[in-house]
């Protein structure tokens, strides 16, 4: 099985796109396959598909420049060795957690989630911007008291002073994710330390609960 073949085997479903899909099955010709868009793509969140992908890069990077094997294997080795560390060190860090009921607000998260076996109790689709009415606004805070929900993790761009009024009155705490490590500089290590940052967004949140 080559490398890109291995990495469609730990693809997940964006489920939001495949009801829309399965909706439409009987209106799609018979010879025509559900396309790619019903696969989640956040595919950077996932170690494994990582691993697979620096492979990947590696077999591909050889043949292109074949005088450079010993340090592409080099730096192929060096990934792997700190991959093994981090993911250890994240998996013991989550373990803690892993009961905790949190909402999301963006369903991006599924892979580095699955990996590490935490679930959120909901994703809202929606994004709480401006455009969003009092009553959707009340059924999110009902929906996350009928839960109990400790945390609700936001990103950086969203609109704190709707998640405020979303809170208001209640004990959930609000924490950000960041699924783009926007803050991490550029390096050889940029993706283990962005791993790490997001596992401790996690912790932050939901630890003091």
């Amino acid at each position: 099985m080559s490398r890109l073949k291995q990495i469609k085997t730990f693809l997940l479903h964006n489920s939001k796109v495949l009801k829309k899909q399965k909706k439409q099955l009987n209106t799609i010709p018979k010879n025509q396959k559900l396309d790619d868009l019903s696969y989640d793509m956040h595919i950077w969140l996932s170690p494994p598909i990582a691993i697979e992908s620096a492979i990947a890069i590696h077999d591909m990077l050889i043949n292109i420049i074949p005088k450079k094997k010993y340090l592409i294997d080099q730096n192929l080795k060096t990934f792997k060795k700190k991959m093994m560390f981090i993911e250890k060190k994240i998996k013991n860090k989550l373990h803690s957690i892993k009961e905790k009921k949190y909402f999301v607000f963006h369903n991006a998260y599924q892979y580095f989630e699955k990996y590490y076996k935490i679930y959120p109790l909901k994703a809202f689709i929606n994004f709480p911007g401006i455009q969003t009415g009092v009553k959707e606004l009340y059924d999110i805070k009902k929906n996350l008291q009928k839960h109990q929900a400790s945390c609700i993790f936001i990103e950086p761009q969203f609109n704190t002073n709707i998640i405020n009024i979303i809170t208001r009155g209640t004990n959930i705490r609000t924490c950000v994710l960041d699924p783009l490590g926007t803050s991490i500089p550029l390096s050889q290590d940029s993706y283990i330390k962005f791993l790490f940052q997001l596992s401790n967004q996690y912790i932050r949140c939901l630890n003091k609960h």
